[in-house]
């Protein structure tokens, strides 16, 4: 029970991040935000920065869920550069679809913040690593050559368009220019 209850107050963490920025990040909101008591949040997670480092690794892990799932659908047989790409196109999709989007802002307010205290940065830099892993991976599993070069490159591009398209009041980029933004880094 414990364990669920740390996981609520995770997940009403991002969830305000991503719709209150990190200013509206504060126990109190966190316990309202997860239906819990007041003074919840506070027991667990003393201060804000054990707040902020909960919501950093719990985000990570929903991330990466997400990656892991996607490493399922690669197993099928003759996997190639193209499907990949497609599957770079579903992942940006899914990632900026109204179930998830404030869990997106929510990524950029923790990077944000993370710049700013030193020992989040050092978390955002160990799951980096452990995304820049997944995503050689999968560049190998696609039959990339020189996967280790390409998939920071990768990541930094959707990070990019994840950005650009979370910000933008215009039309969002098509699957075809994405597509080609995508095979340019990967023909790198």
């Amino acid at each position: 029970m414990e364990t669920d209850r740390k996981t609520r107050i995770a997940d009403a963490a991002i969830a305000l991040l991503g719709h209150a920025g990190a200013k509206g990040l504060t126990h109190r909101a966190v316990d309202a935000e997860a239906g819990l008591p007041v003074g919840s949040t506070s027991f667990y997670f003393r201060t804000r920065h054990d707040l902020l480092t909960l919501a950093l690794m719990r985000h990570a892990a929903l991330d990466l869920a997400d990656l892991q799932a996607d490493a399922q659908r690669m197993r099928r047989a003759n996997w190639g550069v193209e499907d990949f790409i497609d599957l770079l196109i579903h992942r940006v999709a899914d990632w900026l679809s109204p179930g998830k989007r404030a869990r997106l802002v929510a990524r950029f307010e923790l990077f944000l913040v993370a710049y700013h205290e030193a020992e989040l940065a050092d978390i955002v830099t160990q799951q980096r690593q452990r995304f820049v892993a997944a995503t050689e991976l999968a560049l190998t599993n696609a039959g990339l050559r020189d996967a280790a070069r390409l998939a920071p490159m990768l990541l930094a591009l959707v990070d990019g368009v994840l950005l650009d398209q979370i910000c933008a009041k215009g039309p969002a980029l098509s699957d075809a220019q994405q597509r080609a933004m995508f095979r340019a880094v990967l023909a790198g």
